[in-house]
């Protein structure tokens, strides 16, 4: 578990966007570490605000060399290439970062810690190599233990991957605090492990233990008294590469009720498939059907991530949405997630006797 406020240079060489940079986006916006800069040289000169349309003055820059005056005490892999590899050109900025005395912080399936090269290095050195996605020791099949659950279990799901379902769970945390309740964050993938401090890598457990895992973080939060319990979403149920953490994340969580996400301009499964997005309606059903075995979760609210979208057609979009689903609509970054909260908070007083 890392809660230590730390000083942060961001690598995300060639890729420093709102949709590539997903893990830097999500550490800069919602962690409390200093973030010092990001390393990218094709848009090097510009600062983090300028990219990403927040995040504050720290620049961008072409070399870990032109952060090193800012005292960063950690270089975060700020993106996951294709694969979760480690660019072979990346090699030297890591060795140069051990060299200075910085951390290492990935969230690669190829793991620093595996790495004789690095691994020698950073003992030499006495810094530490974080693999994010290391899974934990002692995993274990899932029992069905969250239908058991006192708190309210809210789980964000999406008609694909990287749609900001992460993005929802952490805004329906802080509006649910500010409302007086207990509210806790389950994270399930390295940006929302990073950004908590602890949690469980879901994509780099083996299949039989992924609904363990979640069903341990939930219990675990409910065992500690939590009102309500924010399980982060990975995948899509109906995506061809990402539907079994999805599903598994739906069998350990036992959710009460779920949030769908959905970025409207989005037409087909990301990335890089030909199959055609299902409809919102045809989705929502699915996820719902599917749990009524062993509960009836409703679907609350629907978020749309419209970050691609001018103001207008944003509003539009919305409108539209909760037109045709009868559920609350908004975009949690444009609009705040009020009306999710609205529509929530009476079901977990009510779940909660409170």
């Amino acid at each position: 578990m890392t809660t230590q406020r730390r000083r942060v240079a961001i690598m995300a060489e060639g890729n420093f966007t709102l949709l590539n940079a997903k893990t830097a986006t999500g550490v800069i916006r919602y962690s409390d570490h200093q973030i010092v800069g990001a390393i990218d040289s094709t848009r090097a000169g510009r600062t983090i605000e300028q990219c990403l349309g927040f995040g504050g003055p720290a620049p961008v820059v072409a070399t870990l060399g032109e952060l090193l005056p800012a005292r960063p005490d950690v270089l975060l892999i700020g993106i996951a290439p294709s694969g979760g590899r480690l660019p072979d050109d990346w090699r030297g900025v890591i060795f140069e970062a051990i060299e200075n005395h910085l951390d290492v912080w990935s969230g690669l399936h190829f793991f620093l810690t595996d790495d004789e090269e690095f691994a020698e290095r950073a003992e030499m050195k006495g810094v530490r190599l974080w693999d994010v996605r290391r899974p934990p020791a002692g995993l274990e099949v899932a029992h069905a233990r969250a239908l058991k659950a006192q708190a309210f279990v809210v789980l964000t799901v999406g008609t694909d991957c990287n749609v900001g379902k992460m993005t929802v769970a952490l805004e329906l945390r802080r509006a649910a605090r500010a409302r007086g309740l207990k509210a806790e964050f389950v994270a399930t993938g390295q940006t929302g492990i990073l950004i908590e401090g602890e949690g469980t890598p879901l994509d780099a457990v083996p299949g039989d233990f992924m609904a363990g895992e979640v069903e341990r973080l939930v219990m675990m939060h409910d065992a500690a008294g939590a009102d309500v319990i924010f399980v982060e979403g990975q995948g899509a149920l109906l995506h061809p590469g990402f539907g079994p953490v999805t599903l598994g994340l739906m069998l350990g969580a036992m959710p009460d009720a779920f949030v769908m996400v959905h970025q409207p301009s989005r037409e087909k499964f990301r990335p890089g498939t030909s199959i055609p997005l299902p409809s919102l309606e045809f989705t929502i059903r699915h996820y719902e059907q599917f749990m009524e075995y062993y509960k009836a979760p409703r679907t609350v609210a629907v978020c749309l991530n419209t970050y691609d979208q001018s103001e207008a057609e944003a509003r539009r979009l919305i409108a539209e949405t909760a037109q045709i689903t009868g559920l609350p609509c908004c975009d949690a970054l444009r609009d705040g997630v009020e009306p999710v909260m609205d529509a929530l908070e009476p079901l977990i007083r009510a779940k909660r006797g409170r």
